[in-house]
Parts: structure tokens; sequence; C-alpha cells
């Protein structure tokens, strides 16, 4: 897509809320004229909310009720994973998109592409658009219903209700995760020109990835009876 321009003669700027309704368009955008500090702005904010809301839930101080220790002991512990759980919600995001970034610029070295660091990083933010709109949402009914914070109501293992490796499994599986990977095979597609069987590829990789890092997150808190 040519570089438009709006009447003013600057450079059309992507939408970060156009991710939800026409990300194609915020693709094409993105490759022309890629932006970065707004919508991370944005999405760290959303993040950090979202993590707050789920330290709130009567579900997170439950996690340490099997734990032995007690009184001020247990209260320093629950206060120190409150704030580094709100901590980790907001910066994550950050070392995520800085981390599949990197990965597809390497990526990008062995194809025809000019795609530069700067557009994938621009897309990766405008992706985690969604991821933190589910982390609202999620802490938002966790706040509001309870539940552990590592069970995603999104998520099938919500829905199927199991338990053990197949509920770990399941939870793994979340709507607004396999929206991303989605939106990340187009944006391969649209903002580094990558071969159509190249860019899904990579996103399906990156689909197995997160959920296998999802179930064995969920694994190890069930082993360690949070």
């Amino acid at each position: 897509m040519n570089e438009t321009f709006v009447e003013t003669g600057r450079a059309e700027k992507p939408s970060i809320f156009g991710m939800i309704w026409s990300p194609g368009e915020q693709f094409a955008t993105i490759r022309s004229n890629p932006k970065i500090w707004v919508p991370l702005i944005i999405v760290t904010l959303l993040s950090l909310i979202g993590g707050w809301l789920m330290v709130i839930g009567p579900g997170f101080e439950e996690q340490f009720a099997t734990a032995e220790l007690e009184g001020e002991n247990m209260d320093g512990i629950i206060l120190f994973s409150k704030i580094s759980t709100v901590v980790f919600s907001a910066l994550g995001p950050i070392f995520g998109i800085l981390f599949s970034s990197f990965i597809f610029w390497l990526i990008n070295k062995a194809t025809s592409s000019e795609a530069t660091f700067k557009q994938f990083f621009s897309m990766n933010t405008y992706i985690s658009f969604i991821s933190a709109i589910g982390l609202v949402l999620n802490g938002l009914l966790l706040a509001l219903l309870g539940g552990s914070p590592g069970e995603l109501y999104t998520s099938l293992g919500a829905l199927a209700g199991s338990e053990g490796s197949v509920g770990a499994f399941l939870n793994g599986i979340e709507i607004f995760g396999i929206w991303t990977i989605v939106l990340t095979g187009i944006g391969l597609r649209i903002t580094a020109k990558w071969p159509k069987g190249l860019a899904w590829t990579i996103a399906i990789i990156f689909l197995v990835f997160t959920v296998g890092a999802a179930a064995v997150g969920s694994m190890m808190n069930t082993m360690s009876g949070m």
C-alpha cells in the first residue's frame, strides 16, 4: 500500500481501536507510518488496570489459604504477590512485544522483505491492544465473580470446567490469545509482506508456544497449590 496522506499533508496514522474491526487497514497504515509510543502507553495502562483488577478479586488471596505461614509473614507475602502481579502485568507486554519483534526481525533477514524493526514493533504493539482488552475483561470477571487468576474466563478451560493437565491445556486455549495470533498472521502478510505460507507458519508456531507456555504455567501453579 502506498503511503496515504490527510489534508494537512501528514501521513495517515493507524488507529488502535481500528484493530478490532478493520485490522487489515491498520496494518497497511503501519507499514507506511509505524507508530509506537501512544499505542504502547495505552496497552501498558490497560494491562496495569487488568492486573490490578485480578489482585483485588477474592480469588487472589484464596490461593494462599493452604500455606502454613500466618500473621505478618502471610500478609507480607500476599502484598508482595499483589504488587509483583500488577507490575508484571504492566511490564510483561512490553517485553513480549520487544521479544516477538526481534524474532520477526531476525526471520525477516532470510526473506526478500524490507520490513524494519520499527514496523514489527509497531505492528506487535497494536496487536497487543487485543491482549490488553482480554486482560481487563478477565480481571473484571475475576474481581466480580472470583476464581483463580491463573484460570481465564475466556478460555476453553473455564467453559469445560476440566482440572489437572487437561484443564491446564484447555486454559491455554484462550479467545483473545487466538485472536492475537490470527492478527499476527495477517500483520506479517500485510505489514511485512511475507509469503502467505511463512506468515501463517510463524503465527501457528507462536500459537503452539503460547498454549504450551500457558498450560505449563497452569500445571506448575496447580502443583504448587496456588
